[in-house]
C-alpha cells in the first residue's frame, strides 16, 4: 500500500508538496483506515484534495501519472528521447531544477522508499531503500545522471546493469527488466498500482465484470443504492463503417508505415449499454454516452472500484462527483469502507470542488490546495487546524477559517 508522494518542482508545484496515507493516532481505529495486521502503520484508504479552480490539485494527479508513466516506460524509451517533464514554470529559474519524486510503500510486507529526479535529458538522481529492519537500507543511490552506489550484495552484477542503463532511464526498472529479483519485486508494485492506466479501457474493465454473475449483482446493486433505476448492464460491438475503418486504416499506415499491422485494427468496438426501468416498469435500453453525465461518471467510477478493490492498488480521480449529486459522491466513497466491497483495501486519491467531503472525511484525510501569488501549488493539511469538535468544517472553510480561497474562480 502507498504511505507516502512527494512531489517538487512540477508544472505550478515549486516547493516539495507530500500526501501523507499514514492516519493520525486519534483516528487510527476509522472505518477510512485498512484493515492490514501485516502493515505496522495504519493507513488511510481515501485521502482527498480540496480547493478552487486553477490552484493545481490536478497537478498533483498528473505529477502521479508522470512519475508511473516515466517508471514503466523507460525499456521502450530511446537513447536520444527526451524527457516531457514539466517543471515549475513561473521562475525565471524553474526549469533548470530537476522534477523530484519519491513513494513511500509497502511491498509484500516490507517498506521501501524509492525516488528520482529528472530534467528534460536526463535522470539526475535516483535512490532505492528498503526497511528490512528498523534501520533502512540502501539499494541504491545514484547521483549526478552517471554515479551509482550500491550497498551489500550483488555489486557486480547491478554495475554491469547500470552500464546498460542509459542517461534518460531509470535504473529500477532496467534493473527488473534484466530480471534482478531484490529491484524485480520493487517494480511489480508499481505495475500493480496503475494498471488501470496502462491496459484497461473502462468497457474492458466492466466485461471483466459481468463475466463474473455474482460480481455482475453486486455491480448492479450498488448502481440501485445510487439511486438509478438500472436494471441490467451489457456490452455489444458497434461495427464501424467501411468508410471510418478506411480512414482508420489508411492512418495507421502512414504513421508507422507497416501493412502487416493492418490486419490487427478491430471492425468494431464495444458500446456499454445500460438497461433501465420506466415509470410503468418496461424496460428499455440506452448507451452509456448517451445517458446523462453524471450516471456515465459513477458507473465508470463504480466500475473501476470494483475492477480493483477485490486485489488492491490505487485509483486516482480528479474532480470527483463533478457529474453528479453530493449523495452519490458520499455512496462512493463509503464503498472504499466496506471490507465485503473492498477486501484489498484499493487506496483513493481524489480531487473536488464538492466542499461537503469535508464533513465526510476525518481531518487528516484532507488536504486544503491553494496558489500562492507565486503561482506555486501548496497544500496544508486540515488537521494542522485547530477544529473543535462540535466545528461545522464545511462552514469553516467557507469562512475561509483555514487559509486557501474557499471559493471557485469566476
Amino acid at each position: 500500500m502507498l504511505v507516502q508522494y512527494a512531489v517538487e518542482n512540477y508544472k505550478s508545484i515549486k516547493d516539495e508538496i507530500v500526501i501523507n496515507f499514514a492516519a493520525g493516532k486519534k483516528y487510527q481505529d476509522s472505518k477510512w483506515v485498512a484493515a492490514n495486521d501485516k502493515i505496522p502503520v495504519p493507513l488511510y484508504k481515501c485521502i482527498g484534495l480540496i480547493g478552487p479552480n486553477a490552484s493545481g490539485k490536478s497537478n498533483i494527479l498528473l505529477s502521479l501519472n508522470f512519475a508511473f508513466r516515466f517508471i514503466l516506460n523507460t525499456i521502450q524509451r530511446k537513447d536520444s528521447s527526451k524527457i516531457a517533464v514539466e517543471r515549475f514554470a513561473f521562475e525565471e529559474n524553474g526549469e533548470e531544477k530537476p522534477a523530484s519524486f519519491e513513494f513511500i510503500f509497502y511491498q509484500n510486507d516490507i517498506k521501501y522508499a524509492y525516488g528520482f529526479s529528472v530534467n528534460s535529458k536526463e535522470v539526475v538522481e535516483e535512490y532505492l531503500l528498503g526497511y528490512f529492519s528498523a534501520k533502512p537500507k540502501t539499494l541504491f543511490e545514484r547521483s549526478e545522471g552517471h554515479h551509482y552506489e550500491f550497498k551489500g550484495n550483488d555489486i557486480k552484477i547491478q554495475k554491469e546493469i547500470a552500464q546498460k542503463t542509459n542517461a534518460n532511464r531509470l535504473y529500477m526498472p532496467v534493473a527488473a527488466e534484466w530480471g534482478y529479483a531484490p529491484l524485480k519485486e520493487v517494480y511489480e508494485w508499481f505495475e500493480f498500482r496503475s494498471r488501470q492506466y496502462v491496459s484497461f479501457s473502462v468497457s474492458h474493465m466492466i466485461s471483466e465484470i459481468i463475466k463474473e454473475e455474482e460480481k455482475k449483482k453486486i455491480f448492479i446493486a450498488q448502481l440501485q443504492k445510487a439511486d438509478f433505476n438500472i436494471k441490467d448492464i451489457y456490452i455489444k460491438n458497434k461495427k464501424f463503417s467501411q468508410g471510418s475503418y478506411d480512414f482508420v486504416k489508411k492512418f495507421v499506415s502512414e504513421l508507422i508505415g507497416e501493412t502487416d499491422m493492418l490486419s490487427l485494427i478491430p471492425d468494431s468496438k464495444p458500446i456499454i449499454c445500460l438497461v433501465h426501468e420506466n415509470a410503468a416498469g418496461e424496460n428499455f435500453d440506452i448507451e452509456l454516452t448517451e445517458d446523462s453525465a453524471g450516471t456515465e461518471s459513477i458507473v465508470e467510477n463504480i466500475a473501476e472500484f470494483l475492477y480493483l478493490s477485490e486485489s488492491g492498488g490505487l485509483m486516482l480521480e480528479d474532480e470527483l462527483g463533478k457529474s453528479y449529486h453530493t449523495k452519490l459522491t458520499q455512496h462512493f466513497l463509503q464503498m472504499f469502507q466496506s471490507l465485503e466491497l473492498n477486501p484489498g483495501n484499493l487506496q483513493l486519491l481524489f480531487a473536488t470542488h464538492n466542499t461537503k467531503v469535508l464533513n465526510m472525511l476525518n481531518p487528516d484525510q484532507v488536504y486544503l490546495i491553494d496558489k500562492e501569488e507565486t503561482g506555486n501549488t501548496v497544500a496544508k493539511l486540515l488537521d494542522d487546524y485547530v477544529i473543535r469538535e462540535n466545528d461545522n468544517i464545511e462552514l469553516g472553510y467557507l469562512k475561509g477559517r483555514y487559509g486557501g480561497i474557499p471559493y471557485m474562480q469566476g
